[in-house]
């Protein structure tokens, strides 16, 4: 059994720091103690080190579970309930049961917890640097400045006024500059806990998350020179400072000059897809220890070497994404729970004795995150921001997180801070996420624009653009095998002088080993500015594009992004810039494209993100089933043959206007099917208006394809008439095989049982290409060698607007014109 006493001539004995009282004890431990012969040997396993962690840790676990488990709906983050377990398994809670805390919380292990925890935060201050991409600064528009910097200024000022009548209260732990830094820490809004919480509820890849970790980045920025800054001035005279200065330069300039360049060097050594050797990933693992020693021994902190060493690492993939891939499960899930179990066995809710005092600092903490939040929204508001939206970035901006309890657990290590004052800065800062949180989650909207919504810019199709004018068509692609089927569909699209072609070709990159999402342009002369973000296979994709332009008949021009973000908010970006842009079709290759290519959880991944662009895109959609297996380039003997399915409805009329662009190329052939539904006729089966106005209208598209085809010798029109769905797929395996392209709408308007509906049969095994184009792109169906586009209009609501206003314009236009004949050769 260990004993505790005052001898410190005990063979055993050691001065340690109580985790309850702070009071210096002497803890006397046999030699074996710290593993547990076993209970069959008389060993009591509680008597032990190790035992009594490992219950630790699986208590601090199983709490931090069920109270994630409870508070995630209220939109709650996993810090809060991180930091509740640890205070549930403190002193505060549990630890007031006496048995409880003599035997699974003896204070003898408080060095080993200590020691785990100062690890766990360390390495996360590695990756959380690693994930940061300080390109986000260059790129930070107007407004991220203008909200950063007030959202800072505004609170530090009231902050610090507001502290200024406690200096005398506090004045044996807040003295001097001090108060000036307590300050700052209530100002400062830390650019990875922003990014975390707005991961969590899925807005970073939104505009509001791009502007908040635009304007946290500007934060962190003005916190590093600070950081310099406090170096200097804790050292007690001139010669020291000078010192200390000369240790903090040569740590940057060690990290900048010799570091950066050896990573960089390890980045290009690494063949494009092949992972990083091994060597090089523990080094830089070892090296952060390394780094945490020099900066611990000339600065007097153990955080500034990792996160310099970590800043010099270039963000995502192949280093940094295997870095964090490989290091950062173990850092998030076993060590980071050491600290938070740490910082809870710290707080101690019966230290806030002094309530005046307690009243005071509490009123300065909430009078800052009130100069936060208003500071936050006046900035928005004056940069045009929507109210909803300056009020959410406000909330935002008042997220805290693991940041800002490492550095209050630093100021009470070095007794800068009480009891009192540590507990109570703890306790606010998870109160004030968990009053945040749920506000953020209950106002935020993703598809939310920041400013007013231009109204011209509402929902676009293909039939809505003049046929006169540039054709604008957004591309999206994972790899590179897909730039060939791309390639000839833009070619196929009849770009001409009077309707040019400009294509937005989206590289689609998965958000890995960094923070912040990105869409850049690519520029050639710029490649070597962005390496990092511009990897080699983006290269080669848009290379392939720029090399089509040049040798197209058609006027085609091409404007290539890389869009890195997470799959479950890709769509958003993609939304985005189709409204900026007014383009009125999106297309994105099928999930099930190049499949030996990908794994199933990336295959599931890119399936959820184009159900999200179906649902939430503002223009037409068309996912690219892709069966071509040859890889040849446009020549001048290229041909095309396309055949589209018109069963009715939105969705086939924007097959049908696409078709009929198509028919203008001349070496491109179009067979229309258009599927006769007898079964409206039979039966006396009503038709309702919605019904009625939409076969008005698909009759109004049809005569136009037809009069603009009827001299076409290139188009062929044929119908099939049927009186059930059995007929119908009949009629379209009866078609001859040999074309390249089958074109179709997702959803069956003239089907008796689904009108007008998105019902699907439980057979379709693929929702979002609907009944026919699921069938089409299935294995069976011409065996699986003919390319499928499946067209959706606007997001899955009718086309309204401008659509059909001109198609009802024009059914009235062909009542009164001469029928057209409707065979053609």
């Amino acid at each position: 059994m260990a004993t505790f006493g005052n001898d410190s001539s005990s063979a055993y004995g050691h001065q340690h720091t109580s985790l309850y009282k702070g009071r210096h004890e002497l803890i006397c431990l046999p030699e074996q103690g710290v593993r547990s012969r076993g209970i069959f040997n008389g060993d009591n396993p509680f008597d032990y080190v190790c035992p009594v962690v490992f219950t630790q840790i699986f208590l601090y676990v199983l709490f931090s579970r069920l109270i994630y488990l409870f508070l995630r709906p209220l939109g709650q983050s996993k810090f809060v309930c991180n930091v509740l377990a640890g205070i549930i398994l403190g002193p505060s809670v549990l630890g007031r049961i006496d048995t409880l805390r003599e035997k699974l919380f003896p204070p003898r292990e408080s060095e080993f917890l200590s020691t785990a925890a100062s690890i766990g935060s360390i390495y996360s201050i590695f990756l959380i640097a690693v994930k940061m991409d300080m390109d986000i600064i260059v790129r930070a528009a107007r407004n991220a400045w203008r909200i950063g910097i007030t959202g800072f200024v505004l609170p530090l000022i009231v902050s610090y006024a507001s502290l200024r009548p406690l200096a005398d209260k506090f004045q044996e732990v807040m003295k001097g500059t001090f108060l000036f830094y307590v300050a700052l820490s209530l100002s400062f809004s830390y650019f990875p806990v922003i990014a975390e919480s707005l991961q969590e509820l899925n807005l970073v890849n939104s505009e509001l998350g791009h502007l908040a970790m635009s304007s946290a980045m500007l934060n962190d920025v003005i916190q590093w020179f600070f950081i310099a800054l406090s170096v200097i001035l804790r050292q007690e005279n001139t010669g020291q400072a000078v010192g200390a200065l000369v240790c903090f330069l040569a740590l940057v300039f060690l990290s900048v000059q010799v570091i950066r360049p050896a990573v960089v060097m390890v980045i290009k050594n690494t063949p494009e897809g092949k992972p990083v050797r091994e060597i090089y990933i523990i080094t830089l693992l070892v090296g952060v220890l390394v780094m945490a020693f020099l900066s611990d021994i000339v600065l007097g902190s153990s955080m500034a070497g990792p996160l310099f060493l970590g800043l010099a690492i270039p963000d995502g993939p192949p280093l940094g994404a295997a870095l964090v891939e490989k290091s950062e499960y173990i850092i998030s899930e076993f060590f980071m729970p050491l600290f938070f179990m740490h910082v809870g066995y710290t707080v101690e809710l019966c230290s806030v004795k002094d309530w005046r005092s307690f009243h005071r600092f509490q009123f300065t903490f909430n009078v800052g995150c009130l100069a936060k939040l208003f500071g936050t929204m006046l900035a928005a508001l004056c940069c045009k921001i929507k109210f909803r939206n300056a009020l959410l970035l406000g909330l935002i901006m008042n997220v805290k997180g693991i940041l800002e309890i490492i550095v209050f657990h630093k100021w009470k290590s070095m007794k800068y801070i009480d009891e009192q004052t540590y507990t109570q800065l703890v306790v606010s800062t998870v109160a004030i996420t968990f009053l945040v949180a749920p506000l953020i989650k209950l106002l935020s909207n993703p598809q939310s624009r920041l400013g007013p919504v231009v109204k011209h810019r509402g929902l676009r199709t293909l039939n809505s653009i003049p046929r006169n004018s540039e054709f604008r068509v957004l591309c999206c692609v994972h790899h590179e095998e897909g730039v060939n089927s791309i390639v000839k569909l833009l070619e196929a699209a009849s770009a001409s002088i009077s309707s040019p072609i400009c294509s937005y070709i989206i590289h689609a990159v998965e958000l890995v080993g960094r923070t912040s999402p990105l869409l850049l342009p690519f520029h050639s002369h710029r490649r070597q500015q962005f390496r990092p973000a511009i990897s080699t296979k983006s290269e080669t994709i848009f290379r392939a594009f720029e090399n089509y332009t040049r040798v197209s008949k058609g006027h085609v021009s091409v404007q290539p992004y890389t869009m890195i973000a997470p799959y479950k908010t890709m769509h958003e970006t993609l939304c985005r810039l189709s409204h900026d842009k007014l383009i009125p079709l999106i297309i994105v290759p099928f999930h099930q494209n190049q499949q030996y290519l990908i794994s199933r959880s990336v295959a599931a991944s890119i399936h959820q993100f184009n159900v999200n662009l179906q649902m939430f895109a503002p223009c037409t959609v068309g996912i690219l089933v892709n069966r071509s297996f040859t890889l040849s380039a446009i020549t001048a003997s290229f041909s095309y043959r396309v055949a589209v399915i018109f069963n009715g409805g939105p969705d086939d009329r924007e097959a049908l206007a696409f078709a009929s662009r198509m028919s203008d190329h001349e070496d491109v052939s179009v067979t229309v099917v258009r599927i006769i539904n007898l079964w409206t006729t039979k039966n006396g089966y009503q038709e309702s208006e919605d019904r009625k106005r939409e076969r008005k209208m698909d009759d109004a598209a049809v005569e136009e394809f037809k009069m603009k085809s009827v001299e076409n010798e290139f188009v062929v029109w044929k119908e099939v008439e049927a009186e059930d769905d059995v007929e119908v797929v009949n009629g379209i395996r009866s078609l001859q095989s040999g074309f390249d392209l089958v074109m179709v709408g997702r959803r069956r308007w003239n089907s008796a049982e689904t009108v007008g509906d998105d019902e699907i049969s439980d057979f379709v095994e693929n929702p979002e290409l609907g009944v026919i184009g699921d069938m089409l792109a299935s294995a069976d169906f011409w065996g699986g060698m003919v390319s499928v586009l499946v067209m959706q209009s606007c997001g899955g609501v009718r086309a309204k607007g401008s659509t059909r206003s001109n198609s009802m314009k024009l059914y009235y236009v062909m009542e009164n014109r001469k029928e057209v004949d409707s065979s053609f050769g």
